[in-house]
């Protein structure tokens, strides 16, 4: 009998959660329900994204910030007027790189230029239509229920898993 290995879903903050918090309550909550991990994945900064997600009662497994990731490691430049800069290649990169290294099995996210290098499953998410794209396989409607939603990203994960087993 094989193990059970925890689903592990990438969540982009804006544009993906900011487009329907109250959807994406829901969805969180059940995943995390189903012992999902739910991974909040963004550029930042954390202490406004554990705000917002606070103040909508959103849960969630993890944030990872781009931003606070970079500052610590000194890769920040803040100038005066509140702007920051980190360089492109660094900043277009983290995304990708912490799902690979975290295991997440799929990245929920608004923005194709956080596509490249992925090696994570990446499902485009169009606010408008709710609904994402992976690749030109795989749609996952987030006009169904977050039950519904969870099941067919279940199925996705599982017949992936399959794949990458053979």
């Amino acid at each position: 009998m094989s193990e059970y290995v925890k689903i592990k879903i990438g969540l982009d903050f804006h544009g993906v959660i900011t487009s329907n918090p109250e959807y994406f309550k829901k969805f969180a909550a059940e995943a995390l329900k189903r012992k999902m991990e739910l991974h909040v994945i963004s550029g930042g900064p954390k202490a406004t994204i554990e705000e917002y997600l606070r103040q909508w009662q959103i849960p969630y497994t993890t944030i990872f910030a781009i931003l606070d990731f970079y500052d610590a490691k000194g890769c920040v430049k803040f100038f005066e007027n509140g702007e920051f800069k980190v360089d492109d290649d660094l900043w277009n990169s983290a995304k990708a790189q912490y799902c690979e290294k975290e295991h997440i099995d799929l990245h929920i996210d608004d923005s194709l230029s956080y596509s490249e290098g992925f090696s994570t499953p990446f499902c485009f998410y169009d606010g408008k239509a709710k609904q994402c794209q992976i690749e030109d396989k795989w749609h996952i409607n987030f006009q169904k229920s977050p039950e519904q939603t969870l099941e067919d990203i279940e199925i996705f994960i599982k017949e992936q898993r399959a794949k990458d087993n053979l």
